[in-house]
């Protein structure tokens, strides 16, 4: 199954990531990504590893998790274009709507470690029972990947 070039080219953006960069963590050529724009459409396992591909962006904006899938309503910042720290980010998504959904998209979008971080970072902010429901949600799909 083949993707659509621009979704492709959204989500690499949306993350922040270059093609360059995406063909060194993903081992595929540079000139096949580089390709992928002529012939317009990007294999389905190509999507699959951007999706996996953690970012390294420092500040997030709603709008930017938004294009990844993840819904306006469970975002505790609707301002699309407002910058905030990647980790302010998590950490209150997560408190206002814990789910294995947002969960997944959130891993989809920053990677697991980097959920891991951001909650162990604001821990006297965040109740242990959301550190150990995200850390077992992530481990099990860890463990099944």
């Amino acid at each position: 199954m083949k993707i659509d070039h621009k979704a492709f080219e959204t989500l690499l953006k949306a993350k922040g990531i270059s093609k360059k960069a995406f063909s060194a963590y993903s081992s595929i050529p540079y000139y096949t990504v580089a390709g992928w724009k002529k012939s317009g459409e990007v294999p389905n396992y190509a999507m699959i590893l951007l999706r996996n591909m953690p970012t390294s962006k420092a500040y997030v904006t709603a709008g930017e998790l938004i294009e990844a899938g993840l819904p306006k309503a469970i975002l505790w910042n609707n301002d699309p274009d407002k910058k905030v720290p990647v980790d302010i980010f998590i950490v209150a998504t997560l408190q206002r709507a814990y789910n294995d959904f947002a969960v997944q998209k959130l891993a989809e979008f920053f990677g697991w470690e980097r959920i891991l971080a951001a909650l162990l970072k604001h821990k006297e902010r965040v109740s242990d029972k959301l550190i150990e429901s995200v850390t077992a949600y992530l481990q099990d799909h860890q463990s099944a990947a």
